[in-house]
C-alpha cells in the first residue's frame, strides 16, 4: 500500500489540485474564447444559447454511460485517454479556426463532440480525486480542488480576453492545448495509486451496468436521500448564480459593474468555504454541516428576496457563496465516501449530471417565471420550499446516517 503523501510530505490531491487548477484555466479560457467565436459568426444570441445547450445536451445521454464505463476500466488509461482526445479536439479547433473553414455549424458539432468527451472525463476525475485521499481527508481533498477550479473560473475569463483583443481568438485555444500539459504529468505522477483494474466485472451487458447504477442509488438510503438533497439544492437554491445578469439588470437596476460585484461575491464566499472546509472533519460532523448548510442557504436566499440595497445584497451572496460551495464540498465527499467502491463511477457521474443539468433547467423554469411573478420572490420562494424539504426529512436524515 502506498502512502498518499510524496517524500516531502505534500499530499497527491494537492499535486493533482494544482495540476487540474492549470488545465482548468485552460478550459475557462477556451469556453469563453467558444461563446465570443459564436457570436462573432452569427451575431444571434440564440446560436450562443444553442452552444451553450449543447454541454447540457451531451450530459444527458453520456453521464449514465460514462459511470458505467469508468466502474469498468483503469482511472489510469481511462483518464489518460480522455485527456488526449480533449487536446486533439483542442487542436483541431484551433485549426479550423487559424484557417477560416470553421463554420457555426462545424462549431456545434465540435461543441458537442467535446462536451460528450468531457462527460466521460468527469467521473473518472472525481474517482481519482477520492483514490488520492483517505476517508478522513476526503473533504480536504475536494475542497483543495474547489479552490483550484475557482481561481481558474475566475482568472480565466480574463485572460481569455486580453488574449483575445489582439485580435487572434485561435491563440486562446492552442493555449488550452498546452495547458492539458499539466493535468497529463500529474497524472503521470501519481498513477501507481490509480493504475488499477476496474473494480465492477465485464460480465454483464453495459446496459445492465447503468441500470444497475441507478438502482443501487434509488435503494440504498444513505445514497438515496443524499441525492435527494443533490436534487433540491440543484433546482431550488443552485439557480441564484446563473440568474446573476437578471438580478444585476432587473433587481438592482445596474449594468456590468454591478454583474461583475455579485460575481465577485459569490466567488470570494465559495473561496472562503472552501478554505475552512479544508480542516478534516469527522464523519459525523461532515455531515451535520453539510445539511445544516443546506439550510443555510436556503435562509440566506429568502432574505435576499427583502431587499434591493446594492450593499446587503452583495453581503448576501457573499455569505450564499460560503454555504453553497461547503454544502457542495460536504455532499460530493459523502457521495465519495459512501457509495460502494464498484459503484463510485456511476454514482459520480449521475452526481455530476445533476449539477450540470439541474442549476440550467432551474434558472430556465424560474427565467421564464419572472415574465408574471418577480425574479427576486421566485428565488425567495424556491429556496423556502428547499429549506422546508430540509427541515421536515430532518428526523429521516438522522435514522438514515445516525441509526449507530
Amino acid at each position: 500500500m502506498h502512502s498518499l503523501a510524496t517524500r516531502h510530505g505534500i499530499p497527491y490531491f494537492v499535486i493533482f489540485s494544482t495540476g487540474h487548477g492549470l488545465s482548468s484555466l485552460g478550459s475557462w479560457m477556451q469556453k469563453t474564447a467558444v461563446g465570443w467565436l459564436t457570436w462573432e459568426l452569427t451575431h444571434s444570441p440564440a446560436w450562443v444559447g444553442a452552444i451553450a445547450m449543447s454541454d447540457l445536451i451531451a450530459a444527458l445521454w453520456v453521464a449514465p454511460l460514462a459511470g458505467a464505463v469508468t466502474d469498468r476500466s483503469n482511472p489510469f488509461r481511462l483518464m489518460l485517454l480522455t485527456q488526449t482526445l480533449l487536446i486533439l479536439l483542442t487542436l483541431v479547433l484551433w485549426a479550423m479556426t487559424a484557417s477560416g473553414v470553421l463554420t457555426i455549424w462545424l462549431l456545434l458539432a465540435w461543441s458537442i463532440t467535446d462536451a460528450s468527451v468531457q462527460g466521460f472525463n468527469q467521473p473518472v476525475r472525481m474517482v481519482v480525486i477520492g483514490s488520492l485521499a483517505p476517508p478522513e481527508r476526503m473533504s480536504q481533498a475536494i475542497a483543495t480542488n474547489s479552490i483550484a477550479v475557482n481561481l481558474a473560473r475566475s482568472l480565466g475569463p480574463a485572460i481569455a480576453g486580453l488574449v483575445m483583443v489582439t485580435g487572434h481568438i485561435e491563440q486562446v485555444f492552442l493555449i488550452n492545448a498546452f495547458s492539458f500539459i499539466a493535468l497529463v504529468t500529474v497524472i503521470v505522477w501519481v498513477r501507481h495509486h490509480i493504475n488499477r483494474p476496474g473494480l465492477s466485472p465485464r460480465t454483464a451487458h453495459i446496459l445492465h451496468d447503468i441500470h444497475s447504477g441507478f438502482s443501487y442509488i434509488r435503494h440504498t438510503p444513505v445514497i438515496a436521500a443524499l441525492f435527494a438533497l443533490a436534487l433540491g439544492f440543484a433546482l431550488l437554491a443552485r439557480p441564484f448564480s446563473e440568474l446573476f445578469p437578471a438580478i444585476a439588470g432587473d433587481i438592482l437596476r445596474g449594468g456590468p459593474q454591478t454583474l461583475s460585484w455579485l460575481m465577485s461575491a459569490q466567488g470570494f464566499g465559495a473561496l472562503l468555504g472552501a478554505i475552512w472546509m479544508l480542516k478534516a472533519k469527522p464523519a459525523d460532523h461532515l455531515i451535520k454541516i453539510t445539511f445544516g448548510a443546506a439550510i443555510g442557504i436556503a435562509a440566506t436566499l429568502m432574505i435576499f428576496s427583502f431587499t434591493t440595497q446594492l450593499e446587503w445584497v452583495v453581503l448576501i451572496i457573499a455569505i450564499a457563496g460560503v454555504f453553497h460551495v461547503v454544502c457542495n464540498i460536504g455532499m460530493q465527499t459523502m457521495a465519495q465516501t459512501l457509495s460502494e467502491p464498484a459503484m463510485k463511477g456511476r454514482v459520480m457521474a449521475l452526481y455530476g449530471l445533476i449539477f450540470r443539468a439541474g442549476p440550467a433547467l432551474g434558472a430556465f423554469i424560474f427565467g421564464a417565471c419572472a415574465q408574471w411573478v418577480s425574479l427576486q420572490w421566485l428565488l425567495g420562494a424556491a429556496a423556502a420550499v428547499f429549506g422546508i424539504m430540509v427541515l421536515v426529512k430532518l428526523p429521516y436524515i438522522r435514522r438514515v446516517y445516525f441509526r449507530t
